[in-house]
């Protein structure tokens, strides 16, 4: 395995800056870029036998104060280890980033799991890069950061038209790096995020005709809370508890769980939840401040759901006649 960790070497040159981040010089790149997937996915991933080169980034692009409250949340970059199986054909490579060295023997471990091919076979069609940076920051900032490190990824590219990005999950950092990297990403511009959000989920699911926990989208502030609870527990008076979600939460802890009170279905009813909010709503990461709950909804905005009672739940998604 090529182990890369001297990333200052003088022989590697700078990359050039290229467009700004977001800029429309950026977002016309990025789809032209983007063509070589269609030529790719119809004529090289259905080939096992095509030479490709798969760039990986594991990054977990997400809110920094958020994430910063989930143990061990570096640990996730070892995720997309998943997909060093592609190994198993014979002319793909692999280069795979991540913070900080993994350790061989994590890398032995997915090797040992290939059939059909030998792990020295496939360790020489492996590279794995590390930026050699514990912080906090998500691992394509780190990576943009260090120009040395984008050439030299460049450099192992022999092929742009034969090789994709492929990240834990995709954000106009991602789409940057595709663009500098020259080559096309896995997935959706990060520009229809939105459809992909908690509450673009709920409102494809509606359009859909697809069973969903009854609740409100696009909320914003707490009386946008409020309001969404106080409709919850007029339909239905015997609900106990209701989910706050930020619509881009993580791993559960952009959730909150709302118990109702003891509180009279009258006309004061979202006047009485609102004032008591701070004290029925919990949120799931014990290191979220109700204070920083609610200053992160109101940046990312969520949805309000009904809590769904029972150890097993399941919904309807097609009625058969």
């Amino acid at each position: 395995m090529k182990i890369n960790s001297d990333l200052n070497r003088k022989t590697f040159e700078f990359s050039d800056p290229g467009p700004g981040l977001g800029t429309k010089e950026e977002h016309d790149l990025f789809e032209e870029i983007q063509k070589s997937m269609i030529s790719q996915y119809e004529k090289i991933f259905p080939d096992n036998l095509a030479p490709r080169t798969i760039v990986i980034v594991p990054s977990l692009t997400l809110d920094m104060e958020i994430l910063s409250k989930i143990k061990g949340s570096i640990h996730y970059e070892e995720r997309l280890l998943c997909l060093l199986m592609l190994l198993r054909l014979p002319l793909t490579k692999v280069i795979y980033l991540s913070s900080m060295p993994l350790s061989d023997v994590i890398i032995d471990y997915y090797l040992h799991l290939l059939q059909g091919i030998t792990g020295h076979h496939a360790r020489q069609r492996l590279t794995m890069l590390s930026c050699y940076d514990l912080s906090r920051k998500p691992l394509t900032e780190k990576i943009l950061d260090r120009p040395r490190l984008i050439g030299r990824i460049k450099k192992l590219i022999t092929d742009s038209s034969s090789t994709h990005l492929t990240c834990y999950n995709i954000t106009p950092l991602e789409k940057s790096l595709a663009v500098k990297l020259g080559i096309p990403i896995f997935g959706t511009d990060p520009s229809k995020f939105y459809e992909g959000s908690k509450s673009g989920a709920r409102k494809t699911f509606r359009a859909c005709g697809i069973d969903m926990p009854d609740g409100n989208e696009d909320l914003k502030t707490k009386e946008d809370i409020a309001a969404s609870l106080t409709r919850l527990k007029r339909n239905n008076p015997a609900l106990r508890k209701a989910v706050v979600k930020m619509n881009d939460g993580f791993s559960g802890d952009g959730n909150a769980i709302y118990r109702y009170p003891e509180l009279a279905i009258d006309e004061s009813l979202e006047v009485n939840i609102l004032n008591s909010l701070s004290e029925n709503i919990r949120p799931v990461s014990k290191d979220v401040s109700h204070e920083l709950f609610f200053e992160k909804f109101s940046e990312m905005e969520g949805i309000v759901e009904e809590f769904l009672e029972g150890e097993i739940k399941c919904l309807r998604l097609f009625s058969v006649s």
